[in-house]
């Protein structure tokens, strides 16, 4: 399919050729049949896409990020983290209408065939959250309807103004969201008057002047400013024509330099909207579904949809006039260089082939490949971490694996790697690797939440399987992997435990040949994330422990030559939020044979500090190990150190996971090891979830 996105230093938007994306749960795949074009918003990207990546790392976050990868990995580091990262287009449009081919699993709202608006972009096929779209009747035109998004915003914003029938409106900037409030004010019965210095953008109202000093207006209730400008105009506008105790609501992209005394003096109201209703920028929302309670909140984002396509289904607002033109999709590029223009354009629509196009076919089989000592490999997954860590190592180990194709649930990321890297073969469904018989082994680096399932699937087929930790993030999903083993006719599966397969590790294993360890101590220090990244999202990341804090835990196994018998865990409670900080956590887990591991799990700590501090006792005998690459040990009265360069032990681990695909070398882990790590990550992150603590 085809998608308009816009690359980085590249100023002109260009149509992307990527695989057609295909729903996860609670997603809907939608063909669109037109897309509108809002050229501030859309503008402003392509102007990000525009800044060069000396200004982009100028960012805070960006300088500490790599300044610390620099002191800790290298320069290798910095430049895998953020060369990927740079070359992400940006994908264009939000605001589309058209038809659901597919639905992901537990849709029940939506149904092949419905017709639809939602929040997609502009491409042949988008897909997105149920919450993020809404069904369109007959009655309703699917070309106006193709606005709704942008109505949404408009309503949300008309919401705010708590404006209502004889209300005195003032509308600042009349593109095409100031014109979409206006009429909306107008249909709850208000007084509008809109202003914009464009004269062209007047032409629509009899309302619509170019100076606040054309208008007789007084005692205005309420300013909504839904200008894009630099200035500061718009702004000190608003506090000139608002009555005392008005309010000023700001949709557009606007500086808010205010002066006090204009707002004091009036006792002015200023609300800033927030894009189309409650539930954007929400990840419980708008990735996980989980919506508002009505009786909580009465217009979240879905809801406005509805209502503006009920509107338009009365024909109590009409918006086909707000079209300066319609351009068919294969020629959207070149529909931006319009908005530079002297007469700029209110609006474009971007009309899509719904006629000519093939049926949708969301499967296909990869080619046949020679048989070679080279591992053919599947990669699941085209996220960050695949960008920046796995795919250069596999790079490096070329002479060990063929990379066949990647796959990933969002078509724009398989097609950005499969170009960055030169892998042969992007698609958009697991199915499509899984089916291919010429693939002998799948890497699993999707998010955390579907690591069980790929993995009874990959075994079903017959593949080997790395997957990245965690293997599971519920009891119940381990219990399932174990069965499919059993059902498995010759089961090879391998877990990202990369720490163990570093050198320096190794390093300590073998000096624990002589002399066996019985206390381990590891701290990680690691950054803060929000609240709501996916990793904190208990339904799609699990957790910090399970997701990070788990490499600890297999190393102390892997180092003891033993199981975990118990785990205890234990988090301050956070006031505010009345629940227990992952982020703040202290594990301690007795062994089989007798030993004990702690681990302390920060993200508060002074960033000089090494990321993961491992300490090895026993026998008399120390191993202090910082970031895998300093270690320091004590032997007797000896006291050395010694210093290593290959770092975490990736490569090191993929290398051993080809062998073992090619039946070289066993496989390092037992699926005891396994299990009882997981298991162990999962109790503990369980307990923290759970909010429980203990009292003195």
């Amino acid at each position: 399919m085809k998608q308009l996105v816009v690359e980085q230093n590249n100023p002109i938007p260009i149509l992307w050729d990527t695989p057609i994306p295909n729903p996860g749960p609670g997603e809907i795949l939608i063909k669109n049949h037109y897309s509108v074009v809002s050229s501030g918003t859309e503008l402003a990207a392509i102007d990000v896409a525009n800044t060069s990546v000396v200004d982009k790392f100028q960012n805070p976050s960006n300088i500490e990020r790599g300044l610390d990868l620099l002191q800790n990995e290298g320069v290798k580091a910095v430049w895998n983290a953020i060369f990927p990262k740079n070359l992400i287009p940006i994908q264009l449009g939000y605001s589309s209408s058209g038809e659901v081919v597919k639905v992901g699993k537990g849709v029940s709202e939506f149904h092949i065939g419905d017709k639809v608006v939602s929040n997609g972009s502009h491409a042949e096929y988008v897909v997105v959250n149920e919450n993020l779209c809404s069904r369109i009747d007959d009655n309703t035109d699917i070309k106006e309807a193709a606005f709704t998004v942008l109505g949404s915003i408009a309503l949300h914003g008309l919401r705010l103004s708590d404006t209502s029938l004889g209300s005195k409106v003032v509308v600042i900037g009349l593109g095409v969201i100031g014109q979409l409030v206006c009429r909306l004010a107008e249909a709850q019965g208000s007084e509008v008057v809109g202003i914009d210095p464009d004269n062209e953008r007047t032409k629509n109202g009899d309302n619509f002047y170019t100076s606040i000093d054309d208008i007789e207006f007084t005692n205005v209730d309420t300013v909504i400013i839904t200008a894009a400008s630099i200035s500061n105009d718009p702004i000190e506008v608003a506090t000139k024509i608002a009555r005392n105790k008005a309010k000023i609501v700001v949709i557009g992209d606007v500086p808010l330099n205010i002066s006090r005394n204009d707002f004091y003096y009036k006792e002015l109201e200023l609300v800033v909207s927030k894009s189309y209703g409650p539930g954007r920028y929400d990840k419980q929302y708008e990735i996980l579904g989980n919506d508002y309670p009505i009786e909580y909140v009465r217009w979240t984002e879905n809801r406005n949809f509805e209502a503006f396509t009920k509107l338009l289904s009365q024909k109590q607002i009409h918006i086909l006039d707000l079209v300066s033109e319609e351009v068919a999709f294969e020629n959207a590029p070149s529909v931006y260089e319009k908005f530079e223009e002297e007469i700029k354009p209110l609006s474009i629509i971007l009309r899509y082939d719904i006629i000519g196009e093939p049926k949708i076919e969301l499967g296909n089989n990869l080619p046949l490949e020679p048989k070679t000592s080279k591992v053919n490999l599947g990669i699941l997954g085209a996220g960050n971490f695949a960008a920046t860590t796995i795919i250069p190592v596999l790079k490096e180990l070329k002479r060990d694996c063929n990379i066949l194709g990647i796959a990933s649930s969002k078509g724009l990321s398989s097609e950005l790697l499969a170009k960055n890297f030169k892998i042969k073969n992007k698609y958009s469904t697991e199915d499509d690797i899984l089916n291919a018989e010429e693939i002998q082994a799948v890497l699993i680096l999707t998010p955390h939440n579907n690591h069980a399932e790929l993995v009874i699937k990959a075994l079903e087929k017959g593949k080997a399987v790395y997957v990245e930790k965690p293997l599971a993030l519920d009891l119940q999903s381990l219990i399932d992997i174990e069965e499919s083993i059993y059902r498995s006719e010759n089961p090879k599966l391998f877990i990202g435990f990369n720490r163990r397969f570093s050198k320096s590790v190794q390093f300590v294993k073998q000096k624990l040949i002589d002399s066996s360890a019985n206390s381990i101590n590891f701290r990680f220090s690691v950054p803060t994330l929000d609240d709501d990244h996916w990793t904190n999202i208990k339904e799609i990341g699990g957790g910090r422990i399970v997701g990070e804090a788990v490499h600890a835990i297999d190393l102390a196994c892997y180092l003891f030559d033993s199981l975990p018998q118990s785990i205890s865990a234990n988090a301050p409670i956070d006031k505010i939020k009345n629940k227990a900080k992952d982020n703040q956590v202290f594990l301690n887990i007795n062994f089989a044979n007798g030993a004990h591991a702690a681990l302390q799990y920060f993200s508060e700590a002074n960033n000089i500090l090494s990321k993961e501090r491992l300490e090895v006792h026993g026998g008399g005998n120390s191993y202090i190990l910082e970031d895998f690459k300093m270690l320091r040990y004590l032997e007797g009265s000896v006291d050395r150190s010694k210093t290593f360069s290959s770092g975490k032990g990736h490569k090191e681990s993929l290398q051993v996971f080809f062998d073992y695909v090619r039946d070289k070398s066993q496989n390092p882990f037992t699926w005891e090891e396994i299990k009882a790590v997981s298991k162990a990550a999962i109790i503990a992150q369980d307990f923290i979830n759970s909010g429980q603590h203990h009292r003195v």
